[in-house]
């Protein structure tokens, strides 16, 4: 059985997030615009931004998808 590949579908593409697994991921304007290990320093990176982008975690391959 294939393990299921992370990934956000946007207006016009997939975006893949396999590589960030296990870390935050800040997501705006259908890219990744930062990621980091930990909430609270992803937050400082973001906190500039003028657009607020949506903020996720990634799971990590071995703990497959969330329900």
């Amino acid at each position: 059985m294939e393990k299921p590949k992370i990934a956000i579908k946007t207006n016009h593409k997939t975006v893949s997030l396999g590589q960030y697994a296990g870390e935050w991921v800040a997501f705006a304007h259908g890219k990744v615009v930062a990621h980091q290990g930990t909430l609270k320093k992803l937050m400082k990176k973001v906190k500039n931004l003028k657009n607020k982008p949506s903020v996720l975690l990634i799971p990590r391959k071995s703990e497959g998808p969330y329900i």
